[in-house]
């Protein structure tokens, strides 16, 4: 899984979900982690659902989403 800090998905998000050479980032997934803090889930095209509901992803949300130019 790739978790990323607020910050960062913010960054993302600014950035429209491409960071430099990697591939487009298809969705950003909010998630209150198993310790009681948020992370930030990356999702690419090969990978949507992966931040589904589990024991370390609790409440999972979209909290970015790509829309194509």
């Amino acid at each position: 899984m790739s978790s990323v800090d607020k910050a960062f998905a913010d960054r993302l998000v600014a950035l429209n979900g491409q960071y430099k050479n990697d591939p487009q980032i298809v969705q950003i997934i909010e998630y209150d982690n198993a310790w009681g803090g948020k992370g930030y889930g990356l999702e690419y095209a090969r990978s949507v659902g992966k931040y589904s509901p589990s024991v370390y992803v609790r409440n999972p949300r979209v909290y970015w989403k790509h829309q194509p130019a």
